[in-house]
């Protein structure tokens, strides 16, 4: 019993880290489903949600000013979530005609003022963004040639983090990312993807539905465009630049805050996890989301079995291998994560703290708690 037990939960960690982004790109390069692009420029409103971004939403408005697109078929709203700094007054000050601020009352949380940004918005397309994202000149451009397709109702941008400092959280939120832009990138081709980053993403505004104010909104817009025979697609040519987060303690924050609404919207919409309705979509859901969420799960029933077969005697070369990945992990989150081998810390270091983020955000999810709003950590 133990040895099935300890196999399973091997198998499922391998699956879930290896084998479904192998099998996931050899699949798209079977089935490939190619997007339809002409060079299009329709209207684009532009939404930033912003809480307290004083120090960044003016760089923020201007980046977007100068991207490669015509400026008369471009405004942007700045839906400020109450903010008490000088968010607000700033861009007042700046009086540029195709800027305007939407000020949402009562500390609202990001998804409620994208909803009140949607609802007042004229373009065809909107546009998100956050306002610590810098977005490439020629990246909006590159995206709206995607919706010439009939098929595709939102597109993702590609997000490429930048390391601060020369340390195990910046190295470790940069592999993970790139890992993650891999997989998104065959998921992409093999149909939609099922989530996309808040940082950058278009949506049709005849496809925008509103979402309730505790999910995820780059996660459940997936969800609403694919409800519509729609498919979300990534650009991988629009790259849009944030800073990663350099201490753990932030790090771990910002990932156990994502796992929390990501959970709370696969709770509320998990007819989606049905895969004889959404196939191939639902696949990815339980592969990408939900089984990696229950991850740490896994490794923990992985390590108890473990344990006591070793006991026994047996697999004890596999126990060593477990906790000398742990042990690795956990050197992460002392000074040596800025030491000059900081490189070869950041994959079992990130691994450990991605786990970690899971594992409390699971226990908070099932304690009932919720998460509208936060304060922003850079």
């Amino acid at each position: 019993m133990l040895d099935a037990v300890l196999w399973s939960a091997i198998f499922l960690l391998a699956y879930v880290y290896a084998g479904y982004p192998v099998l996931a790109i050899a699949l798209a390069r079977v089935f490939r489903r190619p997007v339809v692009k002409s060079d299009l420029t329709p209207t684009v409103t532009v939404v930033i949600a912003a809480y307290n971004e004083e120090k960044h939403i003016a760089q923020k408005i201007l980046n977007v000013l100068q991207l490669d697109y015509p400026a008369g078929r471009l405004d942007v709203i700045v839906a400020s979530d109450a903010s008490t700094d000088g968010t607000d007054r700033i861009v007042r000050d700046l009086a540029l005609p195709n800027v305007r601020l939407l000020r949402v009352e009562g500390r609202v949380g990001k998804t409620a003022c994208q909803n009140a940004a949607a609802q007042a918005a004229t373009g065809e397309l909107l546009l998100f963004t956050d306002a610590t994202t810098l977005i490439e000149a020629h990246a909006l451009r590159a995206m709206a040639a995607n919706f010439a397709d009939p098929s595709v109702g939102c597109v993702a941008g590609r997000l490429a983090y930048v390391a601060q400092r020369d340390e195990a959280t910046g190295h470790g939120g940069t592999s993970y990312w790139n890992y993650e832009i891999m997989l998104r990138m065959a998921e992409s081709a093999l149909g939609s993807l099922i989530g996309v980053s808040g940082c950058l993403y278009a949506v049709r505004r005849g496809a925008y539905r509103p979402i309730a104010p505790e999910l995820i909104s780059d996660f459940v817009t997936a969800m609403v465009v694919r409800e519509q025979g729609l498919r979300t697609v990534l650009e991988p040519t629009a790259t849009c630049y944030e800073e990663t987060l350099d201490r753990p303690d932030r790090e771990l924050s910002m990932r156990v805050r994502v796992c929390m609404r990501s959970l709370s919207a696969l709770a509320s919409q998990k007819r989606f996890l049905d895969p004889f309705r959404y196939g191939a979509f639902a696949w990815q859901l339980w592969s990408h989301k939900l089984l990696r969420y229950l991850s740490p799960v896994f490794w923990l029933v992985a390590l108890a079995a473990n344990a006591a077969l070793a006991l026994q005697g047996r697999y004890v070369w596999l126990l060593a291998m477990q906790l000398i990945v742990l042990l690795s992990g956990l050197l992460g989150f002392t000074p040596l994560r800025a030491s000059r081998r900081a490189r070869l810390l950041a994959q079992p270091y990130y691994f450990l703290l991605t786990n970690l983020a899971s594992a409390v955000s699971l226990f908070r999810f099932l304690r009932g708690e919720r998460i509208v709003t936060w304060t922003p950590l850079r």
